[in-house]
Parts: structure tokens; C-alpha cells; sequence
């Protein structure tokens, strides 16, 4: 195979230019690259694995599609950095765990009867979240919510005045958020460690988008619990496994469907100097979902616990910021499953078919039922 970096056609870059908008670090809902997952594969075929460089719309983009390329530049920070600072947090947590965890299982208490929406879902999740970061104050700031939305939309489509009004007003409530420093918040540890307060705004921004982020994974897990009733029976009685699920939720539909990363100083890659400023993309996406994984497409909760998943890139250890979502996350769910059990509506997803590649949230539905009183009846 001839050395040098392969390029993609103008027609295959025009097919992939919108996977990541400038001056983001992720690829957001909407603009997920397994839309793409034929040209991926076909890219993966025809090159064996080499990273393709894209057309962008200022510069090239380099697209990494094998494990080995993926780690290469997730595990080096010096050459490879985010395109913002991703990990803000630095903060002792762990304290608030207790804590989150309540909040979690107090406000899931409203999913336990009727027909659940994705929209209920966020609605119930983006209070956890506001309660977690900013206290119980912000319990009922439903605009705040909105406001980072719009913030999200417009910094999407690059309406920069309009990020720039809407980031005035979203910063302005954070700050109101921010003074009241409830104990038992986000805000209230932030308060309390003076080297964090200079950051106190980026901090609770940062968290407040990350926990938030999670919704439609609690929502994707909750379908594929009701849609495979084994798994949610041995779930209810084990949070390890309830984990497993909602991690195996999050890997078949990521919220975050890829990663980007600049370079900081020229590289080099198979025989071609990237120069300095360079933009890596890293699909997660279509990783998580590749065709050499035999579960690629199916829910597989015990590749969390068997040890399969150990030998991924997307399958390790993440930050301090991702454990605490992840145990919020599960104590969400712990508390719908343990007074009520989700019974699928609709046929979207089914354990005797590969599970679709992309999901529309808006169609995935479940009707609480209340629990048998026999509880392994499931």
C-alpha cells in the first residue's frame, strides 16, 4: 500500500463537512457520523484502516478510523489537544455523591406511572441537573435550561450574535446561581475551594451541559429495558448490571458521537506532515458501532462486566466528572425500576433485530406499569 495520507473526493467531503462545526469540541445531536456509516466502512475498506483527510471548509480535516490511530491521539494531550478544555472540573465530587444520587432518586419518582416521552425524561433529568449544580433554587429555572440550548443552537449554525446575546443572559443567571452557594450544589463546593472560584462560571456551565448531555442516554436505556425483559429483571436487583445497561445505552447512540482534537505542532502520519492547528476527528460513533465487534448492534450489558469491553478505547475509565454521571445516571433509573416496570410502545426496537444505527428520540416511548408483586416476575 503506497505510503501517504488517502483524500477524500469533494463529493464525499461535502457528504461529511457538517460533522463538525467549527470552534466546538464535540460533534452534537444531528450531526452524527454513523448517517455517514456507509462511507465510513467504505473509507475502512479501501484504505485499510488509514485515516482519510476531508475537505473543510477552511482546512482538511483528518478522519481516524482505526483503534490504533484512536489511541494515538486520545492518549497524547501535548500534541493532540481539545479544540476547548473539556475537563474543567478538579473539584472533590465525590462528596456530593450522597447527594446527587437523592436528588436523582427524588425527582425519578415522576416517571413511575403513564406513558414516558423522551420529553418527560428531560424534563425530570435537566431538574436532577439543575438541583446538582446549582441547588434546590434552581430546581424550577426551567430557562436557564433553555437559554443553554439556545446557546448550543446557535453556536451549531454560527449565528455569533445571537450566541453572544443569548451567552450574556446565560452567564448573568449562572452568576445569580452561582452566589447563593447552597450547600450540598455544585456551586456550594465551589464556593468553598477558592481555587476554583476564578473558574466558577466555566465549572458550573461545563457541568451543568455535562449532566444534561445524559438525558438521551437515560431515555435510550429505559426503551431497550423495556424492550428486553431479562435484562431489566436482573438489573432492578443490581446496580453494577443497571450500570452496565445505561453504559450500553450510551455506546449504541453516544450523545457526544464524536470527538475533535487540534495539533498543537506539525505531526506526521503514514509519510504526510500535518501542519500545526490541524483538526483530528475521531468518530466514536461509528468505533462503538464498528463491524468487528460481534455486538456491534445488539444490547449488551455483560460486555461492562465480563471484561469484553476492557480492550476498547471508547470503553475506558473516564474522568471523575463522567464516574459521577454515570452513578446519578443509574440511581435515576434504579428508582423508576424499583415501583414500576417499562413496557415498550411501539416497535422501534426489538431484541430479535440489529438494533438501528441512528434514533429518533421523539419516537421512543414506554408505558409504566405498575410491579408484580412478586418483583423477579419483572
Amino acid at each position: 500500500m503506497p505510503r501517504g495520507l488517502p483524500r477524500a473526493t469533494l463529493l464525499e467531503s461535502l457528504r461529511l463537512a457538517t460533522l463538525v462545526p467549527p470552534g466546538t469540541p464535540h460533534v452534537t445531536h444531528g450531526r452524527d457520523p454513523l448517517r455517514s456509516r456507509a462511507l465510513l466502512a467504505a473509507f475502512e475498506a479501501r484504505y485499510g484502516g488509514r485515516p482519510v483527510l476531508v475537505r473543510g471548509l477552511r482546512r482538511s480535516v483528518l478522519l481516524v478510523l482505526s483503534k490504533r490511530d484512536a489511541l494515538r491521539v486520545l492518549s497524547d494531550g501535548d500534541a493532540y489537544a481539545p479544540a476547548l478544555e473539556e475537563r474543567p472540573f478538579g473539584l472533590p465530587t465525590d462528596v456530593l455523591r450522597p447527594r446527587f444520587i437523592e436528588i436523582a432518586a427524588q425527582e425519578a419518582k415522576e416517571l413511575t406511572s403513564g406513558v414516558v416521552d423522551h420529553a418527560r425524561v428531560n424534563a425530570c433529568w435537566q431538574r436532577v441537573a439543575r438541583r446538582c449544580v446549582y441547588g434546590d433554587g434552581a430546581a424550577r429555572d426551567e430557562e436557564l435550561t433553555r437559554l443553554l440550548a439556545g446557546v448550543t443552537r446557535a453556536g451549531r449554525w454560527r449565528a455569533r450574535r445571537r450566541r453572544e446575546i443569548l451567552s450574556g443572559r446565560y452567564d448573568a443567571r449562572i452568576i445569580d446561581h452561582l452566589r447563593r452557594a447552597e450547600p450540598g450544589s455544585l456551586a456550594g463546593l465551589i464556593a468553598e475551594t477558592p481555587e476554583a472560584e476564578s473558574r466558577g462560571l466555566m465549572q458550573a456551565a461545563y457541568w451543568l451541559m455535562g449532566l444534561g448531555s445524559t438525558a438521551a442516554g437515560l431515555t435510550q436505556t429505559l426503551a431497550l429495558l423495556a424492550t428486553h425483559p431479562a435484562h431489566r429483571k436482573a438489573a432492578r436487583h443490581d446496580p453494577d448490571r443497571l450500570r452496565a445497561c445505561l453504559r450500553e445505552g450510551l455506546r449504541l447512540w453516544p450523545p457526544v458521537p464524536a470527538l475533535s482534537r487540534v495539533t498543537t505542532a506539525e505531526t506526521e502520519w503514514y509519510g504526510t506532515a500535518l501542519p500545526a492547528g490541524t483538526t483530528v476527528l475521531v468518530p466514536i460513533a461509528a468505533h462503538q458501532r464498528s463491524a468487528r465487534l460481534p455486538y456491534a448492534n445488539t444490547f449488551a450489558p455483560e460486555i461492562w462486566l465480563d471484561g469484553t469491553a476492557a480492550d476498547e478505547w471508547w470503553a475506558r475509565p473516564g474522568c471523575d466528572g463522567v464516574h459521577l454521571t454515570l452513578a446519578v445516571g443509574t440511581a435515576f433509573l434504579g428508582a423508576v425500576l424499583r415501583t414500576a416496570r417499562p413496557k415498550p410502545v411501539g416497535r422501534l426496537l426489538s431484541p430479535h433485530r440489529p438494533l438501528p444505527h441512528t434514533i429518533d428520540l421523539s419516537r421512543l416511548r414506554v408505558s409504566m406499569r405498575p410491579l408484580r408483586r412478586d418483583p423477579a416476575q419483572g
